[in-house]
């Protein structure tokens, strides 16, 4: 059995989704909180300093952009932002032609991200994607944490249990462009770092793992 994982930003997506989540939104469901943009941009600033944890800032986002949305609403939004960010800025060309071939081999293929699951269902559908691993949303909490390094190889590895699928017979390509998915791209058959810096390339080569330019033609 073939299964083929996929992160979502920088690696299906040309960039990242949630702070441009969070501009589409507010423009369409609250457009006064856009002049809020400078106060989440302090929080970024506090979160790369480490004063806080990537769940913490996630959850201050939302409510600091969106306050109390239904997730019907936000579900609706995200479909609509999906859209939005598949037509431009576009998708990864060279990840997305291993997608196609993925899906002609007859692989199962899925998106394992950390982005809310409310868009990125959005972008899995769109891009023909059969199963999708997320952060959750319940309103105003983050279950589980932020869906990002061991916490998204455990949520992995819960579904592979709830699939009954046997490890050991199966074989897992992963795509990811970010060094904090190690965990996945270790445990992976196949480990592909999506990057076109020679500098992360040869950081990520050094670890053993195959590495592709998302840009090629």
């Amino acid at each position: 059995m073939h299964i083929a994982i996929y992160d979502l930003d920088r690696t299906l997506t040309r960039r990242p989704t949630f702070t441009p989540f969070l501009a589409f939104a507010a423009r369409r469901h609250a457009p006064w909180r856009l002049g809020l943009l400078p106060v989440w941009v302090i929080a970024m600033i506090g979160y790369r300093m480490g004063i806080y944890s990537r769940t913490a800032l996630k959850r201050f986002g939302m409510k600091l952009m969106l306050g109390n949305v239904r997730l019907d609403r936000l579900e609706e939004l995200g479909d609509d932002y999906a859209g939005a960010r598949i037509e431009h800025p576009g998708l990864m060309p060279a990840v997305m032609k291993l997608v196609e071939e993925d899906r002609n081999s007859g692989a199962r293929i899925m998106v394992a991200t950390a982005a809310f699951g409310f868009y990125a269902q959005s972008f899995a559908t769109r891009l023909g994607f059969e199963d999708l691993i997320a952060t959750r949303w319940d309103g105003s909490q983050i279950p589980g944490g932020n869906c990002y390094g061991e916490v998204k190889k455990d949520r992995v590895l819960a579904w592979f249990a709830e699939q009954a699928i046997d490890r050991d017979a199966a074989h897992v390509r992963f795509l990811s462009d970010s060094f904090a998915d190690a965990p996945l791209l270790d445990w992976a058959d196949e480990p592909l770092f999506v990057t076109a810096s020679p500098a992360e390339a040869a950081k990520a080569r050094a670890r053993g793992w195959q590495v592709i330019d998302p840009l090629a033609p």
